[in-house]
């Protein structure tokens, strides 16, 4: 699991956090739309999200698309 320093010394090596919003997402045999669907979370974003074009995602939106996933916020956002 990441700490706040290890995010940080990751983001100062130029290293990007991978999230694995769309490895969860196909394991249900979801498309993008399905999953904002259930996550109430807007298709856009879980694009967005899964490309990292948005890597500056909210806590309640990490919650929302992990409940829909069930998995763990720190299971799809955090963990390599």
């Amino acid at each position: 699991m990441y700490s706040a320093s290890t995010k940080y010394c990751a983001k100062e090596r130029g290293e990007k956090m991978k999230n694995k919003v769309k490895h969860y997402r196909e394991l249900k045999g979801w498309s993008q739309e399905k999953l904002a669907e259930e996550s109430e979370v807007s298709r856009n974003t879980i694009s967005a999200i899964e490309t990292e074009a948005n890597t500056n995602v909210t806590y309640e939106v990490m919650k929302k698309i992990a409940k829909a996933l069930d998995k763990k916020v720190v299971t799809i956002f955090f963990n390599q």
